[in-house]
């Protein structure tokens, strides 16, 4: 697997342009890693959180005794 990144430029605010180069092993695990970090990032961002005067009831289910 090959991904290189080369640095262009870098900018008087801290960022730079880069070339990245890849081959075709390269590219599927930056396509899947890209992919798990935007559902990880979109699962976090929409998760339905209480309101501040909801209570939140959370209950666990025990064995029943025999």
């Amino acid at each position: 697997m090959k991904i290189q990144v080369k640095i262009i430029k870098e900018n008087k605010d801290g960022s730079a342009n880069a070339q990245v180069d890849f081959d075709k092993d390269g590219l599927e695990t930056l396509v899947q890693w890209g992919l798990v970090a935007m559902l990880t990032k979109a699962i976090d961002e929409y998760k339905v959180k209480p309101e501040e005067n909801e209570t939140v009831i959370q209950s666990k289910r025990t064995k029943k005794q025999k």
